[in-house]
């Protein structure tokens, strides 16, 4: 053979390794992907691009012993699973994440654990509560993929992964608006007034005209949320559940009662306290609501300071009575608070005539 030819024969070998090898060591090194526990200065700034997959792999991947999960969509996202005093938390909430996907994302988590969680807290959204199309991604498809042998040989291989790493590195040296951290806190920046004023003017237009189910316009309760309720309490005996209701700023509550959702609202409200007996309800009109360039970036989704005063709320404190940011309503109150929130939302959107 060519002895020219068999040297470009070995070059050409040697490159197919080399360059596979050298993403795989980037992406190793920026573990994008949540499977490994390399932690160092450029990978504290890491996007969200798919937080099914990413959760589930640190699940999987990581030594997973927990008292309690965080379960919910991205208005859950930002409550720090540290800031719960003396419970060990793993908040499990993903963008865009349904009801319907609740249960088998517990499942696994639960199953990880290897016993009962003490505690699940479960984020409810109004906009998630009406009827909407399938979720996107098949939950044991998810999980099949996590726990594929060949799952990470691929993805550290995968030039797609390499894209997140590069993205993770540059994060790093900047400044980024929404990031995780390696401890799977979800870390949001301050925006400017007039990027605030930006983002709800943009959302709320998409919030009360989209074509989609998700809008106003289109909203329709499902007559089978609480069935999916009752489902997530019926495959967690012995565990507490608490549910909330996550805040919004008051230009969506007014948006609601002008498109006559006041009734879907309060039937959301009962049904959740049929299901479980109590609700943190920090959906309705208050003092953070007011001030949406202070405690929100966006019209439905609260700072990490807010999500502070949530858990203190709910656990750190184990409140039992309204408070300045939330209305607790159980079985024995809900009529009074059902009157309550009726009130506070009329009165809101007669304000803002």
């Amino acid at each position: 053979m060519n002895s020219a030819y068999t040297k470009w024969i070995i070059k050409a070998l040697l490159l197919s390794l080399v360059i596979p090898g050298i993403v795989a060591g980037i992406n190793g090194f920026m573990d994008p992907l949540w499977y490994r526990n390399t932690s160092h200065r450029f990978n504290q700034k890491q996007e969200d691009f798919n937080e099914r997959q990413q959760k589930t792999n640190y699940i999987t991947y990581h030594d997973f012993n927990y008292d309690a999960l965080v379960i919910g969509s991205s208005t859950s996202t930002n409550l720090n699973q540290h800031h719960f005093k003396g419970l060990r938390v793993y908040n499990y909430a993903i963008n865009a994440l349904q009801p319907l996907e609740y249960k088998p994302y517990i499942r696994y988590a639960r199953e990880r654990n290897g016993k009962p969680f003490k505690y699940i807290f479960i984020g409810l959204d109004f906009l998630l509560a009406g009827k909407v199309p399938p979720p996107p991604f098949e939950p044991e498809k998810i999980f099949a993929d996590t726990n594929n042998p060949l799952y990470r040989i691929k993805t550290l291989i995968s030039l797609d992964t390499f894209m997140y790493s590069r993205k993770n590195y540059i994060n790093s040296t900047g400044n980024r608006h929404i990031y995780y951290d390696r401890e799977n806190v979800k870390h949001t920046t301050q925006l400017r007034p007039d990027e605030v004023k930006a983002n709800i003017a943009a959302l709320m237009k998409l919030i009360e005209k989209s074509p989609n189910s998700y809008s106003f316009n289109n909203y329709k309760y499902d007559p089978g949320y609480p069935s999916i309720l009752k489902s997530i309490q019926d495959d967690n005996p012995g565990t507490v559940m608490v549910f909330f209701v996550t805040p919004v700023i008051d230009d969506f509550m007014v948006g609601m009662v002008r498109n006559n959702l006041l009734d879907d609202y309060e039937q959301w409200i009962r049904d959740i306290v049929a299901v479980n007996g109590v609700c943190y309800d920090f959906m309705y009109p208050n003092g953070l609501s007011a001030d949406p360039l202070k405690y929100f970036h966006d019209p439905n989704h609260a700072y990490p300071a807010v999500a502070d005063m949530m858990i203190d709320t709910m656990f750190n404190k184990k409140v039992e009575h309204d408070t300045e940011i939330c209305i607790y309503i159980t079985r024995q109150n809900i009529e009074e608070k059902i009157l309550l929130l009726r009130r506070l939302f009329r009165e809101l959107e007669a304000r803002t005539k």
